[in-house]
């Protein structure tokens, strides 16, 4: 009887998160059809305006590059996900790194949109999309009432709830490029925040005097990542909300690769998912 009301609790919680999703992109499409019209008058304006330089070819390959870089840093946790299905349990791993993929990913996905913006759009969606996996899966093999993911579970859902909410709201009474600035903010504080984890991380290694929990591959993708999208950020799309966060996590990484060598030791697979969503890709 426990067990079974245990699964009806989580598929309700399902339920909720479904209904939410498709309001969402139901408000997004009426935002959409909204500003079809606006956007054959941009096209005709656009068709009258100068050329415009395009970006050296270099720069163009870094535009390619970083999109895919996105894409593998938010496949990072699927070997952990995968070993927690396996043996039907999350051990003492964290929700946060699953819970804010899932929303960093709504949120840049829905600002590249804004911005017309295909590469942080596709990245970040995939980002999204990966991000609800993993907490869909962290939410079958958590024990009921784990209140150190940090909070609970129904905490980490109200919150992502809110996101959606608050942003489906940004959408409906906003023009586009007034909520691609409130957007980009919101994007940039959700950075800060999280980078709240490394700065405890690199604490503790300082204090053990040991880099274990730093994964090396992870953190290697991670500067390539936010090298990538701060140079196409101030060199091509010129955009504050692009290589601002994508800075501050290029230092944040750097930190780590730094502590890495002055501090080796090899970290499992369970201690390195902590630091995962250190540094938030675009």
């Amino acid at each position: 009887m426990i067990a079974h009301g245990t699964m009806l609790v989580r598929k309700r919680g399902s339920i909720r998160i479904a209904i939410i999703t498709v309001a969402f992109f139901t408000c997004l499409t009426t935002v959409t059809a909204r500003t079809a019209a606006s956007k054959s008058i941009v096209a005709e304006k656009s068709a009258t305006a100068p050329m415009i330089k395009s970006d050296p070819k270099w720069l163009e390959i870094c535009s390619q590059l970083a999109p895919a870089t996105s894409v593998l840093c938010s496949l990072a946790p699927l070997p952990t996900i995968l070993e927690a299905s396996r043996t039907k349990t999350v051990g003492s791993l964290p929700l946060l790194p699953y819970s804010s993929m899932a929303a960093n990913g709504l949120i840049w996905a829905l600002y590249g949109w804004l911005t017309d913006s295909a590469p942080v759009k596709y990245a970040n969606i995939m980002g999204a999309l990966l991000g609800t996996y993993y907490f869909r899966e962290f939410k079958k093999y958590s024990p009921v009432g784990s209140s150190n993911l940090p909070g609970t579970i129904n905490q980490h859902m109200i919150i992502v709830t809110w996101i959606i909410f608050v942003n489906a709201f940004i959408l409906t009474n906003f023009a586009k490029v007034k909520a691609a600035q409130i957007v980009g903010k919101e994007g940039v504080l959700m950075y800060i925040i999280l980078f709240a984890s490394p700065l405890v991380a690199v604490k503790d290694v300082i204090a053990k005097k040991s880099a274990a929990s730093i994964p090396l591959p992870f953190t290697i993708a991670s500067i390539l990542n936010c090298s990538l999208w701060s140079l196409v950020g101030i060199f091509s799309m010129r955009d504050f909300y692009i290589y601002f966060p994508s800075m501050m996590g290029l230092i944040c990484a750097l930190a780590q690769l730094i502590l890495k060598g002055i501090y080796p030791g090899g970290g499992t697979v369970e201690t390195a998912v902590v630091q995962e969503m250190s540094k938030m890709q675009l």
